[in-house]
């Protein structure tokens, strides 16, 4: 226990040291089409360029920061670095339509998310439907009418929201009747087993027709192989990211990316 808590404490001060520092950076992941392969958007995931221990990667770090006093400066400032970019991207005469961003518990709880977001995208002049919000179970599971005024004021203004890793925990299907979704994503677990588990396909198959009979978007994770790509079409999916197409780039390497790749043009396998 002694162990646990000095390495916490340890974690914790490395995390504000990385914070001051400006360690912690955006790395993008294409989000595609399907049916043609054409990028339609990025999901801005979170590193951290450690410098001892090199480039860390959201599961080294994650529950900690999560739990973090300074989680929601973090959090502030993924939703404006996300936003500036994709307005500098959208400048460049670049086909990015959609930036997807992932929000922190604390994010959700501080009271301020709508302001928050408001700020980010008058500051960046990004139009709101530009941007998606990403939310987990675990901020799902915990939503009260005063959570849900600010999602739903924010989807009015066509911000997107997405609902992550959707079928992998405890959420009822009554809470897609709650929250002012647009989309929900399927877990790249049960992509993984896909084509040989035919569970996970038949959740697959289920997840994919309860979106389109309620009119929501459907992204599926994981995506690594043709066959899995051809079966999640076959079944309805309109839209994927995974490593057929791209890991999670340097917004740098991700504009290579886009500028190989014109609005009409393929991400070859």
């Amino acid at each position: 226990m002694r162990s646990a808590l000095l390495s916490r404490l340890a974690m914790q001060s490395e995390l504000r040291r990385a914070v001051a520092a400006g360690e912690f950076v955006l790395h993008y992941q294409p989000q595609v089409a399907l049916e043609n392969r054409c990028i339609n958007g990025a999901e801005a995931l979170l590193r951290w360029r450690h410098p001892e221990r090199g480039l860390l990667y959201p599961g080294a770090f994650l529950p900690q920061l999560e739990e973090h006093p300074l989680a929601l400066e973090v959090g502030r400032w993924i939703l404006d670095e996300a936003c500036r970019q994709a307005a500098a991207w959208r400048d460049a005469g670049l086909p990015i339509r959609k930036m997807g961003v992932n929000l922190f518990t604390a994010q959700v709880r501080s009271g301020t998310l709508t302001l928050d977001v408001a700020d980010a995208l008058q500051r960046h002049r990004l139009s709101p439907e530009m941007l998606e919000l990403e939310i987990t179970e675990t901020i799902f599971l915990k939503v009260d009418e005063p959570v849900l005024r600010p999602f739903r004021d924010l989807h009015r203004r066509g911000v997107g929201i997405s609902f992550d890793d959707f079928g992998t925990g405890y959420a009822s299907l009554s809470s897609l009747k709650r929250f002012p979704l647009t989309r929900l994503k399927i877990d790249r677990g049960f992509v993984r087993d896909l084509m040989t588990d035919q569970h996970d396909a038949a959740i697959v198959r289920s997840i994919i027709q309860i979106g389109n009979d309620i009119g929501l978007d459907i992204i599926a994770e994981g995506i690594e192989t043709a066959d899995q790509e051809a079966r999640l079409l076959e079944m309805g999916c309109k839209q994927g990211q995974g490593f057929l197409y791209a890991k999670a780039l340097p917004a740098a390497q991700f504009e290579d990316l886009l500028q190989g790749f014109g609005p009409r043009q393929k991400i070859a396998s």
